[in-house]
């Protein structure tokens, strides 16, 4: 959430003839956007001295989430951004597919909205928002918003700071879009890509770490979501320590990636040589590793699916009082998961890629903590 709290900022800062206006239903604090709300201020009637708050405020706060994104929606001179938790988006996906739709009727008739695209960041996330149960653990805004047309409704799982910034900064230069982010808050979060892998990441919707890897892999990983990419690279080093050649993708942007449903889709999403570079034919093992519902994945990334030797994984309607290694564990994200899934596709027995105590964790016959937890 740095990269969207010093982003946001600089793009204020830059534009002084824009006004800005932040969607805030709750917790702006909580979701670290500390200095967006010291300079902009929550917007009320009468200042409580001492606080962050000004009645010409930039910072609209209020307890529904349909009343906060439409405040920005309305805001159509002006550059805005909407914040909640995860768990709440969906209340306002009337109201951003209203604006969808109206957009989606101008670009079929040649015409393009005049008001800058909106990002709606979607953090305290499914994987780290354990202290209230599954109340607060629901990833289904990002899933509904990946039905939408995908050159309008654009969603994205940034991996880190770099690849946040890129992403805002591909909002900010369209016009008439909803970009959704779906954003860890943590700070542990490891800086993946650098500022130019990153930039090229977003322009294209997708990359491979390596590509001399890629020419030679057994089985490629695919992750989408920050917290995907971590146990993602996890498991590719297991199963490389045990002689599996592996390749390792990340999608920010896995819309791009869909069977195009229209013209304009099909202009907009990768082209066949993007997805063959990414997805060679003849490696059809393939394991996707995915912040979503995996039912919800397997439908759009239909044309990566190679049959019976690909594998989705993701939330598994699993949570409760858990912290994020806990939630991973119990959606079965956890690496040992997923080397556990490579090696049954790769007709490989678990004892060869996981000792005797991760396969029993993993069976439910021991505490994974026991075994996991360093």
């Amino acid at each position: 959430m740095e990269a969207v709290d010093r982003g946001f900022l600089a793009f204020v800062n830059a534009n002084p003839g824009l006004r800005p206006r932040v969607g805030n239903p709750d917790e702006m604090r909580s979701n670290h956007l500390n200095a967006t709300l010291d300079q902009l201020k929550h917007r009320v009637t009468e200042v409580e001295s001492g606080t962050a708050e000004a009645i010409n405020g930039a910072v609209i706060t209020a307890l529904n989430e349909e009343a906060v994104i439409c405040a920005c929606l309305g805001n159509k001179g002006g550059i805005n951004i909407a914040v909640t938790y995860e768990a709440f988006g969906p209340k306002m996906l009337g109201a951003l597919r209203q604006e969808i739709i109206w957009s989606d009727h101008l670009f079929s008739r040649g015409r393009q909205a005049g008001w800058l695209s909106v990002p709606v960041i979607l953090t305290s996330n499914t994987y780290e928002n354990g202290k209230n149960e599954r109340s607060h653990q629901d990833p289904s805004l990002c899933e509904a918003l990946l039905n939408e047309p995908a050159d309008i409704s654009r969603v994205m799982f940034p991996a880190d700071f770099n690849s946040a910034m890129a992403g805002l900064g591909a909002c900010y230069r369209t016009h008439g879009n909803i970009f959704t982010f779906i954003m860890p808050k943590s700070e542990t979060i490891t800086d993946i890509f650098s500022k130019s892998s990153a930039e090229h990441l977003v322009e294209q919707g997708g990359i491979t770490f390596d590509q001399a890897k890629l020419d030679n892999a057994e089985v490629i990983l695919t992750a989408i979501g920050a917290y995907q990419m971590m146990e993602t690279l996890k498991a590719a080093d297991r199963l490389e320590q045990r002689g599996i050649k592996v390749a390792v993708n990340y999608l920010i942007e896995p819309g791009r990636f869909r069977q195009p449903r229209g013209r304009r889709e099909l202009l907009y999403c990768a082209s066949s040589e993007l997805r063959h570079a990414l997805f060679p034919e003849r490696i059809s093992t393939r394991v996707f590793v995915c912040h979503t519902h995996p039912e919800i994945m397997s439908g759009v990334l239909r044309p990566l699916d190679t049959g019976n030797n690909t594998v989705f994984l993701g939330y598994t309607n699993h949570g409760g009082t858990l912290d994020t290694a806990g939630m991973l564990f119990v959606n079965r994200l956890s690496w040992a998961h997923i080397v556990r899934v490579s090696a049954h596709s790769l007709h490989l027995s678990p004892s060869e890629v996981l000792e005797v105590a991760e396969i029993d964790a993993l069976e439910g016959r021991v505490n994974p903590q026991s075994v996991f937890v360093e």
